[in-house]
């Protein structure tokens, strides 16, 4: 019971420390680029909505923060979600930057907090390898937040014209595939399990460097900002996708049947 209310209690701090570190960045760069107020006010409280719904549903599922390996309930938040966290909670500032981005210069700024949140996406997992502590949580969060980051900047990138039509298209059709797929697995099987392929996670890291690529191309970063070397990493991603897109496709067969056969010869009652 006492770790029970001291992970719930650490969730419940992260997500105010955190929604409070957004509030302050958003209010800095209003400050320092003199923006609008209404639409500060109008992200804060967006910010502010999306915090508190994901640290409710964390609350709630706090009994998923458990070492893997050990099956330990964790008594506060570790480092690995910590940084998971992070990445998310960055969403709706670093959508906020990008939009301002058209009337503003906030490139220098976007740039570095990007590079900065897709960095922890190889932190937090290999922190978590090296200490093991890995959790079920933690596998959960770490894909979500690929997703979201990953499908949010898309749009706005296509809405700015960053990214050509075909291309985000094909970016589209990889996620909502591959969440289709999952959410029909889980109600096939009753569960789900958010395990990743490596063209999976490969598409990911290609997609984020293609996206930073394509802010320093709006700052006239030299090489990697150059129009030639976006042009050409483009394509390269765009078949690592269809590349993770066959993966994706052929591991969720394997899950299907897999659930089918589970389905038709259940375990015996009682047995390991």
């Amino acid at each position: 019971m006492l770790a029970e209310k001291s992970i719930k209690r650490s969730i419940t701090v992260h997500g105010v420390l955190f929604f409070i570190a957004q509030a302050a960045l958003l209010l800095v760069v209003t400050l320092a680029y003199r923006m609008g107020w209404p639409r500060l006010a109008l992200f804060l409280g967006i910010s502010a909505a999306y915090h508190g719904v994901l640290t409710v549903l964390l609350v709630i599922r706090s009994a998923d923060f458990y070492i893997e390996s050990t099956g330990a309930q964790l008594p506060r938040v570790n480092l690995p979600n910590t940084l998971t966290l992070g990445r998310l909670s960055s969403l709706p500032s670093i959508l906020y930057l990008i939009i301002q981005a058209s009337s503003y210069p906030t490139v220098p700024v976007i740039l570095p907090l990007m590079s900065l949140v897709f960095a922890t996406d190889f932190l937090d997992g290999m922190i978590a390898r090296r200490r093991g502590q890995i959790t079920f949580v933690g596998r959960y969060l770490d894909s979500t937040s690929d997703y979201l980051m990953i499908v949010a900047v898309s749009i706005i990138f296509y809405y700015y014209e960053l990214v050509p039509l075909w291309f985000f298209i094909l970016i589209l059709s990889r996620l909502v595939l591959f969440a289709a797929g999952m959410a029909v697995l889980a109600l096939k099987s009753g569960k789900t399990d958010p395990l990743a392929t490596f063209l999976g996670k490969a598409s990911i890291f290609a997609l984020m460097v293609l996206y930073v690529m394509k802010v320093a191309g709006m700052l006239g970063v030299p090489w990697i900002g150059n129009d030639g070397v976006i042009s050409i990493v483009e394509y390269v991603v765009a078949l690592v996708v269809v590349a993770s897109l066959v993966d994706k496709a052929i591991f969720l067969r394997g899950k299907f049947v897999e659930a089918s056969r589970v389905r038709k010869n259940p375990p015996a009652r009682g047995s390991a």
